[in-house]
């Protein structure tokens, strides 16, 4: 079994929020895709999240695959948080790997990106991450 961290958890709790969330009373939603680029190359796995910048709405989230992404938003300002782990030189209880964050806080705990997404507009948000590793 593989240990994840507090925030990998987190995020996945959104997940399962965001995906059972919008029953169609909610607010309109709005397609948002984009290219995810870390060190010059496609972020192959991770996932993405948008969030009111005011706090006032829904988490909105999905995963990155092959350095896209698509996701359906409410309209705004949102915060934009990005994450991805890989398996870490430290083993697990189980004595496999656990898994360890490699995006830094700068662009998911303590992000400072952010994304406008417009009503009934194509909304293509692309993000090149600086992670040097």
């Amino acid at each position: 079994m593989m240990c994840l961290p507090r925030h990998a958890l987190w995020l996945l709790a959104v997940s399962v929020f965001v995906g059972c969330s919008n029953s169609g009373s909610g607010p309109a939603l709005y397609e948002v895709s984009g290219e995810v680029v870390v060190d010059g190359q496609p972020l192959e796995n991770g996932s993405i999240t948008f969030e009111p910048v005011d706090g006032k709405g829904g988490v909105y989230g999905d995963q990155i695959q092959n350095g896209r992404y698509t996701v359906q938003v409410a309209s705004g300002e949102k915060r934009v948080s990005i994450l991805a782990s890989r398996p870490s030189k430290a083993l697990g209880p189980d004595g496999n790997p656990m898994s360890e964050q490699y995006i830094p806080a700068s662009y998911n705990t303590k992000s400072q990106l952010t994304a406008s997404v417009v009503a009934d507009a194509q909304n293509e948000v692309d993000f090149t991450l600086d992670v040097g590793k």
